[in-house]
């Protein structure tokens, strides 16, 4: 049998899909999966035992031509069942166009009419993404998953990747305490205030000393800001690691932090998989409830504003300009580097009563 998973989402949600993906791997066991996913994304799907087909779209890139292509290519695979975990109307487009028989989607997907096995949800209350996409591939013939965690498969080589980015950034990596910033983000309104970053790492360099190791990370074309916060620091014992790594190497170098503060985000939700690492989740016009991290070792904040959350890429009570890209809206700014820097220092202590002595 043949199926086709359309699950067109940002690096987060598709994340947070991987365990939908095991449930229908799970449900279909001799089947052969395929899944049509977006470029940006793309690292989630490789290596990922439960696909065994990755069809990629990039939005940058592609002309109609390219569209064309692709949908041929599809259709030669004769797929028996297409699964569309998105429901807006490209994925409802690419799971019709595909020709497959059988087309799972959810009750209100946009354009939902083009699949013929209507998913229902009425009544039934909004839950956190990774439960979501579980209850859609279960309801698509899946098999029920007790425990998800999302996953996301790296290899040696992003291993050794991560392992010379530190040798070459520091000229001492022994005994240090890594501590990873992540100041982008697809929304505006999710970042968190550049100067808030200068001001958490210089207060962490100074309570931690010569034994901290900032690391700024983010993807190609947000090097602007991990330039402010470097100079800010004068380069003291911090690195940039901005449109230097794929997901997958992003991973492996979070892997060796001890800490890791972000926004909502997709390497929030890499790190939070990381048992290993304290992730320190920031949440401004998203609900944690819905997509928030999920692993065993991490702390959300967010303010208490009435209007959160909003869901909006826009604040319609703090504009921001479009050109100032280091500004934030209001619930961001709320959230302040001392809260932030209590949970590490606090963190940091219990796991060393020793040093609490010394330095408390």
């Amino acid at each position: 049998m043949n199926i086709l998973i359309v699950k067109l989402s940002s690096i987060g949600d598709c994340f947070l899909a991987t365990p939908a993906i095991e449930s229908i791997r799970k449900g279909y066991p001799g089947s052969f999966i395929t899944w049509l996913i977006e470029d940006k994304s793309k690292d989630v799907a490789f290596l990922n035992p439960n696909v065994d087909e990755i069809l990629v779209i990039d939005k940058k890139k592609f002309k109609f031509k390219d569209y064309l292509s692709l949908i041929r290519k599809i259709r030669k695979f004769r797929y028996d069942i297409a699964i569309d975990l998105q429901g807006v109307d490209r994925s409802a487009i690419f799971s019709f166009l595909s020709g497959a028989p059988v087309r799972y989607c959810v009750e209100y997907a946009k354009l939902g009419f083009l699949c013929n096995r209507k998913i229902i949800r009425r009544g039934m209350p909004h839950e956190h993404a990774v439960n979501f996409y579980l209850f859609l591939a279960e309801k698509s013939g899946g098999a029920k998953i007790d425990k998800p965690q999302p996953v996301l498969i790296t290899s040696p080589e992003d291993k050794k990747f991560a392992e010379d980015f530190l040798k070459n950034s520091f000229e001492n990596i022994e005994n240090k305490i890594f501590i990873g910033i992540n100041p982008t983000g697809t929304w505006k309104t999710k970042r968190w205030p550049v100067k808030y970053f200068i001001e958490i790492s210089r207060r962490l360099l100074d309570f931690f000393g010569d034994n901290a190791r900032i690391i700024i990370f983010g993807g190609k074309g947000e090097e602007y800001l991990s330039d402010e916060i470097l100079q800010a620091l004068n380069g003291k014992n911090a690195a940039s690691a901005v449109g230097k790594t794929t997901l997958k190497q992003a991973k492996e170098l979070l892997s060796k932090m001890d800490y890791f503060i972000t926004p909502d985000s997709g390497l929030m939700h890499v790190a939070a998989s990381i048992d290993s690492l304290k992730t320190i989740a920031l949440f401004g016009p998203t609900d944690p409830n819905l997509t928030g991290p999920v692993g065993k070792n991490f702390t959300v904040l967010r303010d208490n504003l009435i209007c959160i959350p909003c869901f909006k890429k826009e604040c319609p009570l703090n504009k921001v300009d479009d050109k100032n890209l280091t500004e934030c809206v209001l619930c961001m700014k709320r959230i302040t580097p001392d809260s932030v820097f209590d949970i590490i220092k606090n963190d940091y202590l219990i796991k060393n009563e020793r040093y609490f002595n010394i330095r408390a």
